[in-house]
């Protein structure tokens, strides 16, 4: 912190002579309105009314921060963990690093769900389906929010909002290159008018990973997005999309996970109509349509006859209706109902060429009501009905006090639930080992007697009992729009309990083999148990986090994220730990002469990602952008140069491993027109 104050005293020396100081301008040049939010509660919201603490990144400081995946973007969310098991699968998990793919948040891009229907329901390769030069802004609610939106949304919602097709018109290009391999490029062009306007975006982006690993990745991707008014009061909104992923996996030391090629495909279609027939009147109707799918595959170490792999897809249908409506001068509401239905083709995973498939019918209500000029009340709730697992229901009791205009406490609770994914309750993974000769010179006992047995090895087999995941919340903050000192401060405190946490487990009172007597050295009548998931007693965690963020001059701010959190495990054991401590500091600065300079610096305390492995020791990250720009005529061209790690190779996810976050420099050219 002492760095901190020292760079604040010495901006008014720095920047005195840039055009646009503070003595130049009034405070309605650094703070205007608030931003609205529509993530928390699916009503427009100023920040200080939301029920609950919310980051919006905005479109510059997306370009500004030189992020080429959305998961790193969030590092500048308090709370948020940016990692990966290996470099092609970066993902971020809020407050607890439970799993590599980001199952516990939910993921929207324009209103629709990006999570996996086909595995583990992760976000990981969703998050990736997306052109950060096409995003106009990022919501990210910390917290849970099963209240506005059901199972996923258990520790916060990351709504990345695409430009209007309308803000689009014309041309523009980029292309990247620099140190570890990275090759970027991206292509976009805009037409139409204001009753219609289209947009068609093509990007690449690939690079070499982690150092030390084979994980190099190269996403190709097109979007289309067309903005409709069929009448004054009318939007139309049509998108559609198609990615394709190919990446490395495994790891050299590993026969069981050796090194091999991932490939992923998604396509995507989003339907959104509006209405809007009156303040405050606004029914909307949204269709959504996903596919995945994955080819995976690779020979059996101890036996070449026996191809292991993951080749399959899944599907996801979603259709809601909205409606939002004004019932009194204090009172409004927002109120709708939806259905989901998933499925998954995959005999390696389910062992069945049939679908694999479940359904979700659901309703879900905000209300909000002033009672008072100082008082906001939001109750809301989302109760749904899961074709495999029964009903639940989600909750939500907030209430802000608007001490002045520009002071609001918040406090409040929420009980959130993220339900199995079809693997976790219909999962049953197996093969068929045939060389026993092989098996046995090996060492691989278990392998080599289930193959003189003509017996499978099943690696999964789900019971079908897994129950939702529970989080209950006690919540407190504030938010204060400090106009006078140039800054916003949102501050949440949190008291936080997981139940029915699903873990792998090896279910000891459920055989799917006993062993007979036999020449491999097991003894008989030993059960080999199946592998599971099983709900355990989860964790309590209490924390408080805060984001600070300043605007000293017209062209400097900073943000300022701080958090501090303490876990402990209801079940004894090597589990994995967020950093007790973690700090962000970016400074966005423009230079005279159309410069820009961002700098960012993370300091996270020691941590650990998944359950067994040793914990990360404490570590900061240096990242940098140098930016410059052009035009001639009508033309915009920017020239920037971007470090990451600047202060050195970094270990990450497992410290044991060889496998490192390396420094590099690449330099973007972009071009509009």
């Amino acid at each position: 912190m002492a760095d901190l104050r020292n760079l604040v005293a010495a901006l008014p020396i720095l920047f005195c002579a840039t055009p646009g100081s503070a003595a130049e301008v009034s405070e309605h040049d650094y703070f205007g309105e608030l931003p609205i939010v529509l993530t928390v509660s699916r009503l427009a919201q100023p920040l200080n009314e939301t029920p609950g603490a919310v980051t919006v990144i905005e479109r510059e400081m997306i370009r500004r921060s030189g992020a080429r995946e959305l998961a790193d973007l969030l590092r500048l969310v308090p709370g948020y963990l940016a990692s990966g098991y290996n470099g092609a699968n970066p993902t971020a998990s809020y407050h607890v690093p439970l799993d590599d793919y980001g199952v516990r948040n939910l993921v929207l891009i324009d209103g629709r769900p990006v999570y996996s229907a086909y595995y583990l329901g992760g976000t990981a390769d969703g998050m990736m389906g997306v052109l950060l030069e096409d995003v106009e802004r990022i919501e990210v609610l910390r917290g849970s929010n099963s209240a506005a939106y059901g199972a996923n949304a258990m520790f916060g919602v990351i709504n990345v909002i695409t430009r209007h097709a309308q803000d689009t018109h014309g041309l523009e290009a980029s292309v990247s290159t620099g140190g570890g391999a990275i090759r970027d490029n991206y292509a976009r062009i805009g037409w139409g008018g204001p009753a219609a306007s289209f947009r068609l975006s093509t990007g690449r982006r690939s690079d070499s990973g982690y150092a030390n690993l084979y994980d190099d990745k190269t996403i190709s991707q097109l979007h289309f997005r067309a903005d409709l008014r069929p009448a004054p009061d009318q939007e139309l909104l049509f998108s559609a999309g198609v990615v394709d992923r190919s990446s490395g996996e495994g790891f050299a030391d590993q026969p069981g996970n050796p090194p091999r090629t991932r490939s992923w495909q998604n396509i995507h279609l989003l339907g959104q109509w509006r209405q809007q027939s009156g303040a405050g009147e606004e029914l909307k109707l949204t269709a959504s349509f996903n596919e995945e799918t994955l080819r995976e595959r690779f020979t059996y170490p101890y036996d070449a006859s026996v191809i292991v792999s993951g080749d399959g897809y899944g599907r996801r249908v979603n259709l809601e209706l909205q409606q939002q409506t004004q019932i009194g001068k204090q009172l409004r509401a927002v109120w709708g109902a939806g259905y989901r239905y998933e499925d998954a083709v995959s005999r390696p995973l389910y062992n069945t060429d049939d679908p694999v498939a479940l359904h979700e019918e659901r309703l879900f209500g905000n209300l909000e009501w002033r009672p008072h000029p100082h008082w906001l009340i939001n109750a809301g709730g989302f109760a749904a009905h899961h074709s495999r697992i029964g009903g639940y229901f989600s909750p939500r009791l907030m209430a802000n006090y608007l001490v002045t205009s520009q002071h609001t406490l918040r406090f409040g609770m929420t009980s959130a639930v993220r339900t199995p994914t079809l693997f976790e309750l219909a999962s049953d993974v197996r093969f068929y080992p045939q060389d026993v000769v092989r098996l046995s010179g090996a060492g691989k006992m278990l392998e080599a007697l289930l193959a003189s047995a003509h017996q499978p090895f099943l690696l999964y087999k789900a019971s079908g009992e897994a129950r939702p995941e529970r989080l209950r919340v006690i919540e407190f903050g504030y938010f204060g729009n400090l106009s006078e000192q140039r800054m916003t401060l949102d501050v949440r405190a949190y008291l936080e309990k997981m139940e029915d946490l699903l873990a792998k487990d090896r279910r000891a009172n459920v055989a799917w083999y006993v062993t007979p007597a036999n020449p491999f050295g097991i003894p008989a009548g030993v059960a080999i148990p199946v592998q599971d998931f099983r709900n355990t007693s989860g964790f309590r965690t209490r924390g408080i986090e805060y984001q600070l963020r300043w605007k000293p001059f017209q062209t400097t701010e900073i943000w300022l994220n701080q958090s501090f959190q303490h876990l402990h495990w209801e079940e004894v054991g090597n589990r994995p730990f967020p950093p007790s401590q973690a700090t962000t500091i970016a400074w966005f600065q423009q230079l005279p002469a159309a410069w820009d300079f961002t700098v960012i610096y993370q300091s996270l305390g020691s941590h650990s990602w998944g359950a067994g492995s040793d914990p990360l020791p404490a570590q900061q990250r240096l990242d940098a952008r140098l930016a410059k720009q052009f035009a001639l005529g009508t033309t915009r061209l920017e020239a920037a140069l971007a470090i990451q790690a600047a202060n050195g190779s970094l270990p990450v996810y497992a410290p044991d491993s060889e496998m490192r976050l390396e420094r590099r420099i690449w330099g973007t050219l972009r071009i509009a027109f």
